[in-house]
């Protein structure tokens, strides 16, 4: 529930009124970038770093293949790169609940940096800075 209000929230903020002037939007995003911010401050996410990266050319990979992976080596335990950063997302995100020890706050950011991910349908470094970012790293 919490994830559906913060993403409806972050919507809203978004999609400005007609008619409203270019202050009062940018008003409004900075009010929800601040709440997006104090949702994010209130997570812990307990012994894990949530972020991932990109990397080109990991090995058995050829040189100009970029490929996604949790940064922190618990996350990342038994996980092998992966071309679709959706696969990394849902597997740091399961993690933070199965061994990190991240509260509520935490789980619902990166389902919402999940979503996000999803929806960017982009497969390259600012996808993985997309996800970190809206996570707060």
């Amino acid at each position: 529930m919490y994830t559906k209000t913060l993403l409806f929230a972050l919507f809203a903020a978004a999609t400005a009124v007609s008619g409203a002037s270019i202050e009062a939007r940018q008003n409004r995003n900075n009010n929800a970038n601040a709440g997006a911010a104090n949702a994010n401050a209130a997570a812990d996410f307990g012994s894990c770093n949530p972020s991932i990266d990109f990397v080109l050319g990991r090995p058995g990979r050829k040189a100009d293949e970029g490929t996604f992976l949790p940064v922190d080596p618990v996350v990342a335990q038994g996980q092998q790169d992966a071309l679709n950063p959706n696969i990394i997302t849902n597997r740091v995100c399961d993690q933070l609940t199965n061994v990190c020890g991240a509260n509520d706050a935490a789980v619902a950011a990166c389902e919402a940096a999940q979503a996000q991910v999803a929806a960017l349908g982009t497969k390259d470094a600012t996808t993985a800075d997309a996800f970190n970012s809206a996570l707060g790293f």
